[in-house]
């Protein structure tokens, strides 16, 4: 029971991360308001954390708690209540100069990810998206599931193109998503992310 739970969970989460997806590349909402440059951090982080940073001062995790951690963009940290499990991760990047946004999503457990992988153009169908291309791929001697897809914001009537792959050995979804005249973009910036990735 708590594994099906689990499941529809997990397909909740990654059914509104698709949508606000679309809706926040439709609403053009790519970089800081007025044409602002953003501004560099301070220190250049490693990604993921390998370590946690130094506790601010006067910060100390209350004890008996379980696995502590700390926000990659260094906003908070936590320490999870004893018994805490693990089940992904996600994270996400906006690219202005591209229009593009990136997200990658990790799971821990692979009955999840298989199912979600399974289930993603059918709910991508449900949403009014076309489906462009789906076939199988490799990514750096990994098998993968390649699913590019085209959907038309209903209330700006901007189309947005997504190009996703579900790395199945590794528990990982790569999204790369923009307007759809920018296609070629995507793709550059998707194969980018693809040759970056390190296993």
């Amino acid at each position: 029971m708590q594994t099906i739970k689990n499941r529809h969970l997990f397909s909740v989460v990654v059914s509104i991360s698709v949508v606000l997806g679309f809706v926040i590349c439709a609403q053009g909402q790519w970089g800081p308001p007025g044409g602002q440059q953003p501004q560099q951090p301070q220190q250049q982080q490693q990604y993921p954390q390998s370590q946690s940073p130094p506790p601010a001062q006067g910060w100390t995790p209350p004890s008996g708690g379980g696995q502590s951690l700390s926000d990659a963009l260094g906003r908070f940290r936590i320490t999870l209540p004893q018994g805490a499990v693990p089940m992904g991760a996600t994270y996400n990047f906006s690219i202005p100069a591209a229009m593009c946004q990136v997200s990658i999503m990790t799971v821990t457990q692979n009955q999840m990810f298989q199912m979600q992988q399974q289930n993603f153009s059918g709910m991508l169908r449900q949403m009014g998206a076309q489906i462009n291309t789906e076939k199988p791929m490799d990514v750096k001697g990994r098998p993968a599931q390649f699913i590019a897809a085209t959907m038309r914001d209903q209330n700006s009537g901007m189309s947005m193109h997504s190009m996703n792959v579900f790395i199945s050995n590794a528990g990982i979804w790569v999204q790369v998503m923009g307007p759809e005249q920018n296609v070629q973009q995507i793709g550059q910036i998707f194969n980018s992310v693809l040759g970056g990735l390190q296993f």
